[in-house]
């Protein structure tokens, strides 16, 4: 049983979307189901094949669905739940613990903005067989900030369904209508408060002495205010709010930048997407997304196995060690300046700081729209570089955004939780695993 907090567009839910199909083609026998109701990914799951259930959850406070989900667990008898969000796993821990059925947890993002949630997962993880995350970042926040134990963390390697392939440029272009001469910045996810939106629409306006346009896809429960935003705002022509795209290739393919400035990520499809069309990307110089930049250690060597295997004993372990390299919390703020970083006390753009260029991603030093613009503006007058990068990114997702990795490595997690789980608590299930 798959089990998130709900099925809206975004990435957590079409990741799990993704995985429930990856598990049935495997041999699996998969059911997904979200506390709230109804989504549009339930549609999508449902018309390819997955039996699907929702708890239909009105609120974080509707205690209900704690009661609907041990309903569908009764019913589904499963071996065993994976969730991934605060909500779900939460839920998940409760109700797979009264029905002494195993439970999976995931983090998927590094979260700084509501610590509430980290105190609720903290006290509750306990409850959980395993721990799956996608990053050694990740692994290092659940450790940490979770205190989850090593012996119960996984790392499992993101992928995508099929890697993106980039169309014509000036066909994109054409029919989006731009100008071949437009610098074309893209953005493309769910219009959330942590995807910081509001800094791409002061991007624009810093950005006025040079044909830029910046193309934003997607929808959520920021649309309004950024709409609002964008039409008071200098630089409104200059940002296209383009709604939600079910294929942003042509987006991709148009586009000579990706800029994505969130404060709170994991492993985002929608920069996924970018690297593998070969897009220079600009970023926040935060764990999970230096780490995707090339600026630390990936998951390769760790995919599928626990975090406390990783490193001879007594030695220091990705699990052990900030994402600076150095002692700390994971999930520090981006605003502290990283190893690396440059000041430029001379060269143009609207800031001082240089933006430091990770092996494929720049990453921009601050938190300020100047400093974004600035790394913007870098791309823009070094298409070298930009070339580069891209080329480095495109390369690195051929090689590593395999699905079948993502499904071996999860595989393999499950059995090493059942296997160890005492055998009174698989023995009661269909066909004991």
């Amino acid at each position: 049983m798959l089990l998130v907090t709900d099925f809206e567009r975004g990435g957590t839910p079409l990741r799990v979307a993704r995985l429930a199909r990856w598990l049935r083609d495997a041999g699996a026998e998969v059911c997904a189901g979200c506390l709230a109701r109804p989504g549009p990914v339930s549609a999508e799951l449902a018309g390819a094949g997955i039996a699907t259930f929702s708890c239909n959850a009105v609120n974080r406070y509707d205690l209900r669905a704690l009661w609907r989900l041990s309903r569908h667990v009764r019913r589904t008898r499963p071996h065993l739940i994976h969730s991934s969000l605060m909500h779900a796993n939460v839920a998940a821990r409760l109700v797979g613990r009264w029905h002494d059925v195993a439970v999976v947890c995931s983090t998927a993002t590094i979260e700084v903005e509501r610590r509430w949630h980290r105190w609720v997962e903290r006290n509750t993880a306990w409850m959980d067989s395993g721990h799956i995350v996608n990053s050694v970042a990740l692994a290092e926040h659940v450790v940490r900030a979770l205190r989850v134990s090593r012996e119960r963390v996984y790392v499992v390697p993101a992928s995508l369904d099929a890697l993106p392939q980039r169309i014509e440029r000036g066909a994109a272009r054409a029919a989006l209508k731009i100008s071949a001469e437009e610098f074309v910045v893209a953005w493309v996810g769910r219009f959330d408060p942590v995807k910081r939106l509001d800094i791409i629409v002061r991007c624009a306006a810093l950005l006025t002495s040079v044909p830029v346009r910046f193309l934003l896809a997607g929808d959520g429960p920021e649309r309004r205010r950024i709409e609002r935003l964008v039409q008071d705002s200098a630089a409104g022509r200059r940002v296209q709010l383009l709604g939600w795209c079910a294929d942003v290739v042509p987006i991709l393919s148009a586009a000579d930048a990706f800029l994505f400035p969130s404060l709170t990520e994991g492993m985002p499809n929608a920069v996924l997407e970018a690297l593998a069309c070969g897009l220079p990307i600009v970023a926040s110089d935060i764990p999970a997304l230096r780490e995707l930049a090339g600026a630390e250690p990936f998951t390769d060597d760790l995919a599928g196995a626990r975090v406390s295997d990783q490193s001879p004993s007594g030695s220091e372990g990705p699990a052990d060690r900030s994402p600076s390299g150095s002692e700390g919390p994971a999930d520090r703020s981006p605003q502290r300046q990283p190893r690396g970083c440059a000041v430029d006390s001379s060269g143009p753009g609207p800031a001082r700081e240089r933006p430091v260029a990770a092996e494929r991603m720049l990453l921009a030093v601050g938190d300020r729209p100047q400093d974004f613009a600035a790394a913007l503006l870098r791309l823009r007058d070094d298409p070298a570089l930009a070339r580069a990068l891209g080329e480095r990114g495109a390369a690195w997702a051929r090689e590593h955004l395999r699905p079948q990795a993502t499904v071996e490595a999860v595989l393999r997690a499950y059995r090493d939780v059942l296997q160890s789980r005492p055998p009174f608590a698989v023995k009661s299930r269909r066909g004991a695993s």
